[in-house]
C-alpha cells in the first residue's frame, strides 16, 4: 500500500511535554480530510518515521492516506509485524504501543526504526504495523 502524506510534526515520546498535544492537534487540524477519506473507503495512517534513534529519540509523525499514485511511503518496501488495537478501549492505541515497547525490551521483536504506522480502516478496525528486521 502506498501512502500520501497530508501533514507532519516532529516530537519525542519522553522529552517533549507537548508530544500528546502535537499528535492530537495533527488529527484535529486534519479531521475533515480524515473523515472524508474514511467515507471514501480509504485507509488513513498515522506514520512514524525519520527516527533519530529508537523509540526514546525524536521522530516525525505524519498523517497519510492510501494513494496508488504517491511516492511518499510504500509499505511494500518493509517487513512488518502487525499488532491489533482494541478499539473498544479509548486507550487502545497507547496500550498497544506500550506492548510494542515491552516486546522490544524483552527482545521479542527487532525493530528497524525506519517506518511504522497505525492503520485506520474504514470499517473501524485499527492496527499498528512496526517495521522489523527480516
Amino acid at each position: 500500500m502506498k501512502l500520501k502524506i497530508v501533514n507532519s510534526k516532529r516530537t519525542n515520546n519522553f522529552k517533549d511535554a507537548e508530544c500528546q498535544n502535537k499528535i492530537m492537534s495533527l488529527w484535529q487540524e486534519n479531521s475533515d480530510f480524515v473523515e472524508e477519506a474514511l467515507k471514501q473507503s480509504m485507509v488513513v495512517a498515522c506514520i512514524y518515521h525519520d527516527y533519530e534513534s529508537d523509540y526514546t529519540g525524536d521522530y516525525s509523525v505524519s498523517l497519510g492516506i492510501q494513494s496508488d499514485n504517491s511516492t511518499d511511503f510504500d509499505t511494500a518496501l518493509y517487513q512488518s509485524k502487525t499488532y491489533p488495537v482494541d478499539t473498544q478501549d479509548e486507550l487502545g492505541v497507547v496500550k498497544t504501543w506500550n506492548q510494542i515497547w515491552d516486546d522490544e525490551k524483552n527482545q521479542l521483536i527487532n525493530r528497524v526504526y525506519d517506518f511504522d504506522y497505525e492503520e485506520y480502516l474504514p470499517d473501524g478496525q485499527v492496527r499498528i504495523k512496526v517495521a522489523v528486521n527480516k
